[in-house]
C-alpha cells in the first residue's frame, strides 16, 4: 500500500466523521433504551438479564431464522410451514436437524412420484391410500400430504410395519418422525395454531431479513480481513528485509553453535559453583 493510498484511505475514513459519531451515539442510545426496557420487563418477571445476554439471545434468534429460511429453500416448502412443523416436532422431541433431513428426503421422493416415477415412497403412499397429486395431476403441498400420513399413522399400531412405512416415506431416519405423526393431523394443526399465538412462526420476510443481516456481517468480516491483508502486504517488504538480515547474522556468526557453547559453559560454571559452595 503506497503512501498516497494510505492518505486516500485516511481521507475516505474521515468523511462525515462527525455524522458517523452522532449516528453511532444515537444507535447506542436506542440499544441502551431497548436493553433497559427488557431489564424492566425481566425484573417484573423475576428474571435478571444482562445487556450482553440479551444481544447474544437476539443474535441466536436471527441465526435460527436464517437457518430456517435456508432449510425451507432446500426442502421446497414455505418457511412459515417449516417453522410451524418445527414447533410440533419439538413437542414430539424431534430435532430440527432430523426434521429438515427427513423432509428433504420426503420432498425428493414425492417429487419423483408426482413426475410419474416409481419409488418406495410411492408404494408406501399407495398402501396408505394417499395420493401425491391433486385432481389436476399437480403435486400436492408437502404439509398436506404429511397431514394425511399423520391421520393414517394415528390409527395404526406401532411396530415394525409402521416403522418400515416411515423409512420408505422419509428415508433411513424416517422412524424419528413417528412421534410427530402419531398424533394425527389435528395435533399438528393445534401445534401450528399455538406456534402462531406464541409468535414462533417465522415469515418469509423475517427469514429473508435475517439472511440479509447475517450476509452483511459476513461481508463486514471479509472487509476487515481485506484491510488486514492490504496492511500485511504493505509491511511484508520491510518484514522480509528484517528477517533476511537476521538470517544472515545467524549464518555468519553461527549463533546456534555459540548458544550451545554458551549453555555448556553455563552448566560447567554452575557445577563448579555448586561443588565449591556445598
Amino acid at each position: 500500500m503506497s503512501q498516497s493510498q494510505i492518505a486516500n484511505l485516511n481521507v475516505m475514513l474521515g468523511i462525515n466523521t462527525a455524522q458517523f459519531a452522532a449516528g453511532l451515539a444515537s444507535a447506542q442510545g436506542s440499544l441502551g433504551a431497548f436493553g433497559e426496557s427488557l431489564k424492566k420487563f425481566a425484573a417484573m418477571a423475576g428474571v435478571t438479564l444482562s445487556f450482553a445476554a440479551v444481544t447474544a439471545s437476539i443474535k441466536s434468534t436471527v441465526d435460527h431464522m436464517d437457518e430456517l429460511g435456508k432449510a425451507a429453500q432446500k426442502i421446497g416448502i414455505p418457511v412459515e410451514d417449516l417453522s410451524k412443523l418445527e414447533y410440533a416436532a419439538k413437542l414430539s422431541d424431534v430435532s430440527l436437524e432430523d426434521l429438515t433431513g427427513t423432509l428433504a428426503k420426503f420432498s425428493k421422493n414425492i417429487a419423483e412420484v408426482g413426475a410419474g416415477g416409481q419409488n418406495d415412497a410411492g408404494k408406501a403412499l399407495q398402501a396408505l391410500g394417499i395420493s401425491a397429486t391433486d385432481a389436476q395431476g399437480q403435486l400436492r403441498p408437502t404439509v398436506d400430504i404429511m397431514s394425511d400420513i399423520a391421520d393414517e399413522f394415528a390409527s395404526m399400531q406401532d411396530g415394525a410395519g409402521k416403522t418400515a412405512i416411515a423409512i420408505a416415506l422419509f428415508g433411513k431416519s424416517g422412524a424419528e418422525m413417528i412421534p410427530l405423526l402419531n398424533g394425527g393431523s389435528e395435533a399438528i394443526k393445534e401445534a401450528a395454531d399455538q406456534a402462531r399465538v406464541f409468535g414462533a412462526v417465522v415469515s418469509q420476510e423475517a427469514a429473508a431479513a435475517a439472511e440479509h443481516f447475517n450476509d452483511n456481517l459476513t461481508k463486514l468480516q471479509e472487509a476487515a480481513s481485506g484491510i488486514q491483508t492490504q496492511i500485511a502486504t504493505a509491511l511484508l517488504p520491510q518484514l522480509n528485509n528484517l528477517t533476511d538480515i537476521l538470517v544472515t547474522l545467524a549464518e555468519r556468526f553461527n549463533l546456534s553453535e555459540q548458544a550451545a557453547n554458551g549453555f555448556e559453559e553455563l552448566l560447567k560454571d554452575s557445577a563448579i559453583f555448586a561443588a565449591t559452595t556445598y
